[in-house]
């Protein structure tokens, strides 16, 4: 009876009480528990309502086969650290729901077989975040300038939970001492978010080339022998250039690409993921230390106050209960008397489930938080109940992954007023005031979001805004927008072209300093462009692979690229072809080209760099609209698709999605018990304030 009470309050919300309802016809004896129904059950009725319910609890394990199997082919081999040159870009394979503000760090990681030794740089320079994700998308470590500030590098022992390490803090091997992160699953996710102003030149100390350079090249993970065989140092890698696929792989990555659409392949999926990763148990890792002997960088599971257990543990009933339609720690299988009616049953209720998470992706908001919709607790970290299960599916469907709140807040806004969904066709614009020094009216509206700051009052970590397309058939959506090449205000056309070959229809040009040149690289032209053909300002794309003979790149452009468009037309990111081949001119004056730095965010970064134009009053304001806003500077605009902006590339026969989904990240919140906060205040704060958030995001406000 203590598992069916268990069960009751696991589903309730979901579709818990029709479930219950059902049993009791099957259940002869009212002490016979759920997880006792033996494989095989072929009550329609009640295979929906599991399979709806084993859809939200499973998607996290679904999700992490199926991304480290698309990201093994396409990205990098496992236990292969990807090294990031790029920001995230509507052209570029990204994480899911990329920052444009940050360079990414992954790593897929099989830790079953396998200890290995992970090197990081010095945290304190700049702002490093890097998440260690288990099978379920719990974080169970964090390090950087939060938990681990060090002026120096340092290597750190990554162990599973089979290894006879993961239940040390510290270990000494060899005459080197390790300190210890252990995963609670054999599979996980290794993701570092590094700080960075993608919007100035490549000779700024903090742009991409520089920050690429003297940051994210200097992290290292090597196996446990392959450190110590170099004298206990890391071993960094022979070339950081990008991981090619072959055609080959490409094909094979389609697969999994997507969540599937059919119960039973979705639900094999998960099977395998939960063969390859054993449940924890209380006596995983460092389950039983008290938190206060924890290491910083190390999460406890979410809503643990004293005794610290790893983050997935305390699922097996839930999964036990699954066991009727299948789905048990061995894997999936359809069961043997089962017909067309029950494998009916299981898609209905599946279905069920996707849209249940897709309804609570769309969030709940009013007025009281200017209509953003955010998590600022037990996300990150999930607790193991109904509303944990809820959330860290949504998440799924909203990225893939987020940080902890202590980390970094996530928010959302779909709707200015509760009823109209934003549309690109519109303008919008936020606009955040100065904080007012002393003022602790709670809470507080609309100043620049809070943040933790240095002796020096300057902020540890940053704010950004992002523009996205959300997309609800794509598991990699939301997108980046390939209107963001629009505005070039943040570029420059001042490279030389050496020659243009009318003939062939060719550019030669010198690559700019530290970034490549792609097939879908958007750049501009200069001064005397006419005289070639080209049109002054206008963005062109890299139509063909550059031809890297000698020193310099050759090429085609195109004035546009064409991508994909997923069935609610919406365009894919990384995806597509150019369009028609632009015809060249032979010019005789010098032209010069540019990359464009496509202005998809804004951030905290372009303040304190004095990029964006503030108010007469200090504040700053932003502006996302097709076109640039009469009398705005273009350096406090983000450009939006609009159905002519669409139609330019794909005609006007066509049905697109214009809606879009505004993203405001803020790295490294001021703790809630120093108002004001995005994040709530503790229960034993000493201040009188009982608020789930002490600050207020200003209003997006629609012209």
């Amino acid at each position: 009876m203590r598992v069916l009470k268990v069960t009751k309050y696991l589903l309730l919300g979901i579709t818990f009480f029709a479930l219950y309802a059902n049993m009791q016809t099957v259940l002869a004896d009212s002490k016979q528990s759920i997880t006792q129904l033996p494989i095989g059950l072929t009550d329609p009725a009640i295979i929906k309502d599991l399979s709806e319910a084993a859809y939200i609890w499973s998607l996290p394990a679904e999700f992490m086969y199926r991304f480290t199997k698309y990201h093994e082919l396409i990205t990098a081999p496992i236990n292969t650290l990807s090294y990031s040159s790029n920001p995230a870009a509507w052209n570029n394979a990204a994480t899911n729901a990329g920052n444009s503000s940050a360079l990414y760090i992954n790593c897929e990681l099989d830790l079953t077989h396998q200890d290995l030794v992970y090197t990081i740089p010095a945290t304190n320079k700049t702002y490093i975040v890097n998440q260690f994700i288990d099978n379920f998308i719990n974080t169970f470590a964090v390090l950087g300038t939060r938990t681990s500030p060090s002026s120096v590098s340092n290597s750190y022992l990554l162990v599973g939970p089979n290894s006879k390490y993961a239940n040390k803090k510290i270990v000494r091997i060899k005459g080197f001492t390790y300190k210890v992160i252990a995963s609670d699953t054999n599979s996980a996710e290794m993701l570092v978010r590094i700080g960075v102003n993608t919007l100035v030149p490549p000779e700024d100390p903090n742009s991409v080339s520089q920050i690429y350079t003297n940051v994210v090249q200097k992290f290292a993970l090597n196996t446990l022998k392959q450190f110590q065989n170099n004298g206990n140092n890391p071993i960094f890698p022979s070339s950081y250039e990008s991981y090619s696929p072959t055609q080959s792989q490409l094909t094979l990555s389609e697969k999994w690409q997507n969540t599937p659409t059919n119960a039973i392949a979705f639900f094999n999926q998960v099977g395998a993921s939960l063969k390859n990763n054993p449940l924890p148990t209380i006596r995983t890792g460092l389950s039983g230390t008290k938190l206060e002997n924890l290491p910083a960088y190390i999460t406890p599971q979410a809503g643990i106050n004293h005794i610290y257990l790893v983050p997935s543990f305390e699922q097996e009933t839930t999964l036990a209960m699954f066991k009727p339609i299948g789905l048990t720690k061995n894997g999936f299988k359809i069961p043997k008397n089962w017909g067309a009616e029950q494998i009916a049953a299981m898609q209905q209720g599946f279905e069920l489930g996707e849209a249940k998470i897709q309804s609570l992706l769309n969030g709940s908001t009013d007025e009281s938080t200017n209509y953003w919709f955010y998590m600022n607790k037990n996300i990150g970290t999930f607790p193991n109940t109904i509303e944990g299960y809820q959330d860290r599916a949504v998440i799924v469907l909203a990225g893939g992954f987020s940080n902890i709140p202590l980390d970094a807040i996530y928010a959302q806004i779909s709707t200015t007023n509760g009823t109209d969904t934003l549309d690109g066709n519109n303008t919008y614009s936020i606009t955040f005031a100065n904080p007012i020094p002393n003022d602790l009216a709670l809470p507080v509206e609309g100043i620049l979001p809070p943040l933790v700051n240095d002796n020096n009052g300057n902020p540890k970590g940053f704010w950004s805004l992002t523009l996205y397309q959300p997309d609800s058939t794509q598991a990699a959506a939301p997108f980046i927008s390939q209107a963001s090449v629009i505005n070039t205000a943040y570029s420059s056309a001042n490279i030389t072209v050496l020659s243009v070959d009318s003939a062939a229809e060719t550019i030669t040009v010198v690559p700019p300093v530290g970034a490549p040149l792609v097939r879908s690289t958007p750049i501009f032209f200069g001064n005397n462009a006419s005289q070639y053909g080209l049109v002054q300002g206008v963005p062109y794309y890299i139509a063909s692979s550059p031809d890297p003979t000698g020193a310099n790149l050759t090429f085609q452009v195109s004035t546009q690229w064409i991508q994909d468009l997923s069935s609610n037309g919406v365009p894919i990111q990384y995806s597509g072809n150019p369009g028609t081949i632009a015809n060249l001119n032979s010019g005789a004056d010098r032209l010069v080209y540019g990359m464009i730095l496509p202005v998809s965010q804004l951030s905290s970064t372009q303040i304190t760099s004095k990029q964006l134009v503030s108010n007469t009053d200090g504040s700053y304001t932003l502006w996302l609209s097709p076109t640039l806003p009469n009398g705005i500077s273009p350096t406090n605009w983000i450009p939006t698709p609009s159905t002519q902006y669409l139609q330019s590339i794909y005609g006007t026969s066509q049905q697109f999605s214009t809606t879009i989904l505004p993203m405001l990240r803020i790295y490294y919140p001021t703790p809630g018990g120093s108002p004001p906060s995005i994040l709530p205040c503790p229960a034993n704060a000493s201040l009188n304030c009982p608020l789930s958030a002490s600050y207020i995001i200003s209003p997006l406000v629609k012209q």
